[in-house]
């Protein structure tokens, strides 16, 4: 497989940041349903699990653009 050019690892990073923004907003929104007491309980835990994944993905992104800025390809750089 050909190597990635500089301009598609840049695309690709801000693809990913535009990812992060996404995921960061989708955190927001589970721990806004997490804080409803007119949801239930189950409801409630579930959007806040949920939140937590959201922002780990974010910051998986952050990291894969951070590396793809650095002319590094995300996992293959071990």
């Amino acid at each position: 497989m050909a190597r990635m050019s500089r301009r598609e690892m840049t695309e690709l990073a801000a693809d990913r940041e535009k990812s992060a923004a996404r995921s960061d907003a989708a955190a927001l929104d589970g721990d806004r349903a997490a804080a409803d007491p007119a949801n239930s309980p189950t409801h409630r835990a579930q959007a806040k699990a949920a939140a937590g994944f959201a922002r780990q993905h974010a910051q998986d992104y952050r990291e894969e653009a951070a590396a793809l800025r650095e002319g590094r390809i995300p996992g293959q750089d071990w």
